[in-house]
């Protein structure tokens, strides 16, 4: 045949000009080392999600209009019982730190941050008051309210936490601010804190937190590794000042120091620890996973040939291919993300398969007296084809991944199949080369190699199937039946969560935090688009009445929005003519002032500091307009708080406005798919809201993952099979050909069933690379079955072939052995999948096959 013919002038080229083959290899290898150490790694899983998706557009673009509102949570953990002044110093100085950063946008701490909005928002809190809150207004600005008031405060300046709230009193002396406090909260996700503390406390008083705010998204893994850097000097910095904070002078003795309160623990958590111990584990991953496969394979080379020699035939064409692929993902890719790290595995796994068999067929022939030319001709012509095939076969079970709208999946799909056709080639070209180069050396040593390959025990289990066809074939269908029993009861496990590394501090510290603070840092948002700012304002207003109903009834923790900055048109014209009506008694500034003065010197308290405060109410009582976007425009920190929740969305008057309203729920809920309430009120505002987040994007993946996987399955099957037929012109042997593929599958499935392992969104993808590993050991089957031409000589070319084929699957095992060490569950899934599929295969493709080819010549003839 014409590509035998030419595989032939292969080997016996390389037989006399290796010399320039391993000039060419070289030349390309150092290229490729240059290029693979500008490789970067991207830790962002957004970046693996489907294209053009509109589900998953709107809330990228979301994300790219309005930022995220990351934070990253410092964690202060207390003791139990602990006094809490010193360690409400600790955070006073160490957000003092963080604050000096250049990459930190703001801090937010303690009630501090309240009382710098209050100044610029208390005029125009009194709009935001609904018909119960005017009425409690006006009951606290009453004489009797007033009164009241200034006799709590006295007392609250007599007690440890007094100095605190003593700033905040000068502002707000009525005590209004508890009027719109959970607008306060609701801004910050509805934070479940000790409020009489002054800070974020929580409930049990173990945790101090710190939401530091960076100035770019956790996306950007330089920038993390920048920033946990800088915050984690600083805190050290601070801790070194622990016991100036509690009052011992730091060269005192150290019997003394035993007895300070313990330095408090500080934990960062947050999407930016996440990204940042993700990229660490992909990162080692890739390379430990790489290694471990590496010396499995090797050590497996080595017992199975029981020489070192051959270990560099195993080493050197699969290290070129690696190089050659990571240098190729340079050029296209330039990265490597969580779902391309695992490509290294799968290329020693599945590549050194063309080593083995063609080494495996270059021995046989040197043992049955064949000299070099001879035998590497026969390599090159007849293992070389099927390594051909095979090496298109499971390349093209890769690029089935192609059509998958998954860019992570077409990334591991791309390079993975374009690496198994760099192993093929480096195979090729590379192993009779140094075989080659291999006997002229042994020939200048007068010696000869002395060459070797193990069976493991299985060639009288090979016989016994040749020559007992019929018993196999009955054990075969029986154990067939009883797999695809147990598969029908195999579950799915549908939890993205499930999928996360373990040991990521982000995922920790947030959850702990989480845990403190009654909710945790997980938004949803509603997208609402209106024509004009007076449009997008009242849906906003009518989606956060919805919100708040769902805060009611539990569904949500909380929710922010335009709101909280901009009343209701509706509720404002109606606390207006409230305000023009009341202005006469109850809400006289004037009497207001001189009741407050009075009942101030009753009490001894000065009334000078409280005028500014008093200034402040009037301001708000005197309001005869409404308030809108514009009244924000003057400031930066209104302009930067507004530009969260509503923006215009393009520079022309008539591409409109768009807002969103943030929804909280509850710690640990809703992250497959978001709420049916939530839904509901979407659907409820009509076609200009989306409601949109990761719990929605969870919830779209699982959607889209399944018809994926059996749309690339089924292609990876059918390109293998047109393949197969175009190699055999033959229905009949390339039928025969996927039997350990299909019924290998079968066996897999049930024991997966049996040993309780479910199917998950990565591992489903696992049988198309399935596909690829078990045609290519029913083709090299078959391809040595068509060329015996006597029973003995049909027993003994399949019994080698065996050997061949028994020793391939165990390097697969080896190569995608080392995914059970991933620290992503996913792929460790990955791992025993494929480790239990390889094993499913071959043990077909080395018993039940050759028992159904025998059987069939049988009956042929």
């Amino acid at each position: 045949m014409p590509t035998t013919s030419l595989l032939r002038r292969l080997g016996v080229f390389a037989r006399h000009r290796y010399w320039q083959i391993f000039a060419v290899t070289a030349v390309l290898v150092v290229a490729s080392v240059y290029l693979t150490s500008r490789l970067r790694f991207d830790t962002d899983v957004l970046n693996l999600l489907p294209k053009n998706d509109p589900v998953i557009d709107i809330f990228l673009e979301t994300l790219d209009s309005f930022g995220s509102i990351d934070y990253l949570p410092v964690a202060v953990r207390l003791p139990e019982r602990a006094m809490l002044d010193p360690y409400e110093t600790f955070v006073d100085e160490l957000a003092m730190e963080l604050k000096e950063l250049e990459e930190i946008e703001s801090v937010e701490y303690h009630l501090g941050d309240t009382e710098s909005l209050l100044e610029e928002f208390y005029p125009k809190a009194v709009l935001f008051l609904d018909e119960d809150g005017r009425a409690r207004l006006a009951e606290k600005l009453s004489d009797e309210g007033i009164r009241k008031r200034v006799q709590e405060m006295r007392r609250l300046l007599g007690t440890p936490q007094g100095q605190t709230l003593k700033e905040l009193m000068l502002v707000d002396p009525f005590g209004l601010v508890e009027l719109f406090l959970d607008r306060v909260q609701g801004s910050r996700g509805a934070l479940s804190v000790d409020w009489s503390s002054g800070y974020y406390l929580s409930q049990d008083h173990r945790m101090l937190l710190i939401l530091a705010k960076p100035v770019r998204p956790p996306a950007d893994v330089d920038f993390d590794e920048l920033l946990v850097a800088a915050v984690e000097e600083r805190i050290a910095a601070v801790q070194s000042r622990w016991p100036e904070m509690v009052g011992v002078d730091p060269e005192a003795p150290a019997e003394l120091a035993a007895d300070l309160p313990p330095p408090p623990e500080v934990a960062l958590g947050g999407g930016y620890l996440t990204a940042l111990d993700d990229a660490r584990f992909i990162r080692r991953d890739a390379i430990v996973g790489g290694l471990t496969s590496l010396a499995g394979v090797l050590l497996l080379f080595l017992f199975a040939f029981r020489r070192l020699g051959p270990l560099l035939f195993a080493v050197a064409p699969l290290a070129c291919g690696l190089i050659l692929t990571f240098g190729f993902s340079e050029l296209t890719l330039g990265k490597l993300s969580s779902a391309t790290s695992m490509t290294a595995a799968l290329l020693i796994g599945l590549g050194i398969d063309f080593v083995i068999v063609s080494y495996g067929r270059y021995v046989e022939e040197r043992r049955r007296g064949g000299d070099l030319a001879s035998s590497l001709a026969a390599m090159a012509g007849s293992s070389g084809r099927a390594v051909v095939v095979g090496g298109l076969t499971t390349a093209a079970t890769f690029y089935a991944f192609l059509v998958t709208d998954f860019t992570g999946l077409r990334q591991m799909g791309f390079l993975t199949g374009t690496g198994i056709l760099l192993c093929m080639l480096s195979v090729l070209f590379l192993l009779p080369a140094l075989l080659a180069w291999r006997d002229d050396r042994h020939r200048r040593k007068s010696s000869a190699p002395n060459l070797y390959m193990h069976s493991f025990g299985l060639q009288p289990l090979m016989r016994a199937c040749v020559r007992s066809p019929r018993v196999v074939v009955a054990i075969g269908v029986a154990t067939t039946a009883a797999a695809a029993w147990l598969a029908a009861g195999l579950g799915f496990e549908e939890s993205m969560q499930a999928m996360r590394p373990e040991g990521n501090r982000g995922i920790q510290v947030t959850k702990e935090v989480g845990e403190r603070f009654g909710s945790g840092f997980d938004y949803m948002m509603l997208v609402l688009h209106g024509d004009t700012p007076e449009e997008v304002l009242a849906l906003a207003a009518e989606a956060a009445e919805g919100a708040k109903e769902l805060v009611d009834e539990g569904v949500l923790n909380g929710y922010g929005g335009v709101g909280s900055l901009i009343p209701p048109p509706a509720r404002q014209a109606a606390v207006l003519d409230w305000l023009d009506r009341k202005r006469g008694d109850a809400l006289d500034i004037d009497r207001i002032a001189e009741t407050f003065r009075a009942e101030a010197a009753a009490q001894g308290l000065r009334s000078d500091p409280f005028e500014p405060g008093i200034a402040l109410l009037g301001s708000g009582l005197s309001h005869s307009e409404p308030i809108g976007i514009r009244d924000f425009a003057d400031s930066a920190q209104g302009q930067a708080l507004l530009d969260r929740f509503v923006q215009r969305r393009g520079d022309r008057p008539e591409d409109g406005w768009v807002s969103l309203v943030y929804l909280y729920p509850p710690e640990n809920l809703w992250r497959r798919e978001p709420p049916p309430p939530a839904v509901a009120l979407a659907d409820e505002l009509g076609p200009q809201a989306t409601l949109t987040g990761t719990a929605v994007i969870n919830e779209r993946v699982r959607s889209r993952v399944r018809p994926d996987a059996w749309l690339a399955g089924i292609l990876g099957l059918l390109a293998v099979g047109v393949l197969l037929y175009f190699d055999f012109r033959s229905l009949r042997y390339t039928l025969l050909s996927l039997l350990p593929l299909t019924v290998g599958i079968c066996w897999m499935l049930g024991i997966m069933a049996l040993l309780g392992i479910d199917l998950n969104f990565m591992n489903i993808f696992v049988t198309t690379m399935i596909i690829g590993i078990g045609v290519d050991y029913g083709l090299h089957m078959v391809h040595r079955f068509r060329e015996g031409s006597s029973p003995s000589e049909v027993e003994t070319g399949m019994t080698e072939t065996g050997n061949a084929i028994v020793v391939a699957a165990l390097s697969t095992v080896c190569g995608f052995g080392s995914l059970v060490f991933s620290h992503y569950p996913g792929l460790r899934s990955v791992g025993f999948v494929a480790v239990l599929g390889a094993i499913s295969t071959a043990l077909v493709a080395v018993t039940l096959l050759p028992a159904v080819l025998t059987w069939v010549k049988r009956r042929s003839a």
